[in-house]
C-alpha cells in the first residue's frame, strides 16, 4: 500500500487548522472587518478603463515601482523603502521567510495572543517557532510582558499587531518605541487597521531601521477583493526582502486599482471618518443589549456574552453575520462585529431585541391621504430625523435641512419638477453631510413611490437637458418599478467640492437613494462644467425636468404603461 502523500508535509504544518470563513450571501456582512461600502462607480469605471488600455500580453512591472512611488509620496517615506504585494499577508510571510534563520535551533518569534489566526502558520512556514505570550485577563496587548521578554533575549524577532485583531486594542507610540529601543531584531508591526487608529507609528521608521510596518488596501480603501497590501521599512532592508518575494507578484488589476484609489485619497478618508464616528454608536448599542464591549482602535468591536453562541445563531437566522472568535486563546464567549452602516446597526439591534427589523419609513394609509397623488414619510434613525410630505400635482414648498446648499438644490428639484413638498430634516452634520443627504434621498424616493401607487396613466419615460452657464447635465428617467441608477461626471470634476462641506459625490449618493427607493431608473450625466456648484445645480435641474414629464398623466389613459401590466413591483 502506498504512503499517504500528506505525510510528506512537515508535521508542524499538518497540525495547523485550515483558515475558513462562511462566504454564503447574507443581508448584513459584519464578520471580516471590511468597510461596508463599495468604491464609487466612477472609480471602478476608471480602473476598468485603465485595465482595458493595458497590454495583457506583456508582464507587468517587476516590482510595481509606480505604485511604490505613489505610496512613498503618500507616507512621506522613500519609495525604495516600500514593498507591495498580494495583500499584507503575503508580505508578512515574505518578511518572516527572509528573517527567520533555518536549521537547529529554530528561530523563536515573539508575539502575543489572542491575535490574527494566521501568524502561527506564517512563523512555522518560515521555519521558526512561535513564542506567543498568553492572553491578559483584560485582553489588552501585553506591553510590559513583551518588554520583559525582549530584555531577557533581545535577539528574537517580534511580531506585533496593533490595532490588534481580533481585540481592537492598540499600543501607544511610546510603548512601541520602548520595544524598538530594546530589541536587537526586527519588529514586524502589522498595522492593517492603522487608518482607524489615533496612534501613528510611521514616524518611528525614521528613527528605528529595524521596524517593518505593514499596511493594506483591504480595509479603509475598500479594495479587499483586489488583494493589495504593502510594507514600509528601511530601504536597505527592502532591497533584501525584494529578493525573497515572487517576481510579478502583482498583476495589472491590483496595481491599477491601487493607483486609482490613491488618486482619490479623500474618498477613503471620508469612509474612515464616518466609521470612526460610528464606532461609539455601535459600542453603545451593543452595551445596551448586554454585551461586554472591549475598547477598539479599529473598524470592529470585540464583545463578550455567556450567550454568544445563541446570539450568533439568532443573528445568522436574520441573515446578519458576525465572527465567532470564541475559539481564540482567552476569547471564550466572544464575537467580533465589524462597524457597519446605520441600517445594519438597526437590524442588529432589532434582532437582539427579538423584534422585526424596523421599517425605514412609515406610510400614511391610503384612506387617510389627502386627495391627489401624495406620499408621506416619517423616518428616524440613529443619524437622522426626517418628516416629508410630497404632492406630485403641486402645492406649497417648505424645505428645512441643515445645509444651505443642499436646501438650495432641493428647492430647485421641487420647483422644476412642479411638486409640492414639506420637508423637515435633522442629521448628524457634526460627522458630515452624507447621512442627511442620503436619508433625504431615501425618504423622497419612498414618498414618490407611495404617491405614484400603481403608476396608472403616467407618461413613464422622459429625458431632459439642463444648462447652467457653461455646465450641462442630462437626465433620462423611466418610472420602471425597479431601482437603477447610473451617473457620470467629467474626470477632472468628479471629486470636486461644491462647498466646503458638500462634495460633488453627494449628488450621486442622493440620486442613488432616490432611484433605489423611488423604484425608478435614472441615468444622470454631467456632460460639461468648470466648477462643482454649476455641475450639481445642472444635475438637480435636469433630474427635476425629466421627473416632471415622467410623472405627468397621458391624456385619456388610465392604463399601466407596461406590457407586463404592472410597474409596482
Amino acid at each position: 500500500m502506498k504512503q499517504d502523500p500528506s505525510l510528506f508535509v512537515r508535521p508542524e504544518l499538518r497540525a495547523l487548522g485550515a483558515y475558513h470563513l462562511d462566504l454564503t450571501p447574507c443581508r448584513h456582512k459584519l464578520d471580516q472587518n471590511e468597510v461596508p461600502w463599495d468604491l464609487p462607480r466612477r472609480m471602478k469605471v476608471e480602473m476598468a478603463e485603465r485595465l482595458l488600455a493595458a497590454d495583457w500580453a506583456r508582464y507587468p512591472d517587476f516590482h510595481a515601482d509606480a505604485l511604490r512611488r505613489d505610496l512613498g509620496k503618500l507616507h512621506g517615506h522613500p519609495w525604495e523603502g516600500v514593498l507591495v504585494g498580494n495583500g499584507s499577508n503575503e508580505l508578512l510571510s515574505v518578511a518572516l521567510t527572509a528573517l527567520v534563520a533555518p536549521g537547529t535551533p529554530r528561530t523563536p518569534v515573539l508575539g502575543a495572543e489572542p491575535s490574527f489566526g494566521l501568524y502561527r502558520g506564517f512563523v512555522l512556514k518560515a521555519g521558526g517557532v512561535p513564542r506567543f505570550l498568553p492572553p491578559r485577563p483584560d485582553l489588552q496587548l501585553p506591553a510590559d510582558e513583551l518588554e520583559e521578554e525582549v530584555e531577557r533575549d533581545p535577539r528574537r524577532p517580534l511580531l506585533l499587531c496593533t490595532p490588534n485583531n481580533p481585540t481592537g486594542s492598540a499600543l501607544p507610540v511610546e510603548r512601541v518605541e520602548r520595544l524598538l529601543e530594546r530589541i536587537e531584531a526586527p519588529l514586524l508591526l502589522d498595522n492593517a487597521y492603522g487608518e482607524f487608529c489615533r496612534h501613528d507609528y510611521r514616524p518611528l521608521l525614521a528613527r528605528h531601521p529595524h521596524l517593518i510596518l505593514f499596511r493594506t488596501f483591504s480595509k479603509a480603501w475598500s479594495l479587499a477583493g483586489m488583494r493589495l497590501g504593502y510594507l514600509l521599512a528601511d530601504p536597505r532592508l527592502v532591497s533584501e526582502l525584494i529578493k525573497v518575494k515572487l517576481p510579478y507578484n502583482l498583476g495589472h488589476p491590483g496595481v491599477i486599482a491601487g493607483r486609482v484609489a490613491l488618486e482619490n485619497e479623500a474618498e477613503a478618508r471620508r469612509r474612515v471618518r464616518i466609521l470612526v464616528a460610528r464606532r461609539p454608536q455601535w459600542a453603545a448599542m451593543l452595551a445596551e443589549e448586554g454585551f461586554e464591549v472591549f475598547p477598539s482602535e479599529a473598524n470592529f468591536l470585540l464583545v463578550r456574552s455567556p450567550r454568544a453562541k445563541e446570539i450568533r445563531e439568532t443573528l445568522e437566522a436574520r441573515s446578519l453575520r458576525v465572527r465567532d472568535v470564541s475559539g481564540y486563546p482567552g476569547l471564550a464567549g466572544c464575537l467580533r462585529v465589524s462597524i457597519g452602516t446605520g441600517a445594519s446597526l438597526r437590524a442588529v439591534r432589532a434582532a437582539l431585541r427579538g423584534q422585526e427589523t424596523p421599517r425605514r419609513a412609515v406610510w400614511v394609509p391610503p384612506a387617510a391621504r389627502p386627495p391627489g397623488r401624495t406620499g408621506q414619510v416619517e423616518r428616524t434613525t440613529g443619524e437622522t430625523r426626517i418628516r416629508l410630505s410630497l404632492r406630485l400635482d403641486g402645492g406649497e414648498r417648505r424645505i428645512q435641512v441643515p445645509d444651505g446648499f443642499f436646501g438650495h438644490m432641493l428647492t430647485a428639484l421641487a420647483t422644476h419638477s412642479g411638486v409640492g413638498i414639506d420637508l423637515q430634516a435633522e442629521g448628524d452634520t457634526h460627522v458630515d453631510l452624507h447621512h442627511t443627504v442620503e436619508d433625504v434621498g431615501i425618504a423622497l424616493g419612498e414618498a414618490l413611490a407611495a404617491a405614484l401607487g400603481e403608476r396608472r396613466g403616467i407618461v413613464r419615460f422622459a429625458h431632459a437637458y439642463a444648462p447652467l452657464d457653461e455646465a450641462l447635465a442630462r437626465a433620462v428617467v423611466d418610472l420602471s418599478g425597479r431601482g437603477s441608477f447610473r451617473y457620470s461626471a467629467p474626470r477632472e470634476l468628479a471629486a470636486a467640492w461644491v462647498t466646503a462641506d458638500f462634495p460633488l459625490t453627494l449628488v450621486a449618493d442622493f440620486f442613488q437613494a432616490l432611484a433605489d427607493r423611488g423604484r425608478l431608473t435614472l441615468h444622470l450625466d454631467i456632460l460639461s462644467a468648470r466648477n462643482g456648484h454649476h455641475a450639481a445645480e445642472a444635475a438637480f435641474k435636469a433630474a427635476a425636468l425629466a421627473l416632471r414629464q415622467a410623472v405627468a398623466f397621458r391624456a385619456g389613459s388610465a392604463e399601466v404603461p407596461s406590457t407586463k401590466g404592472t410597474l409596482s413591483a
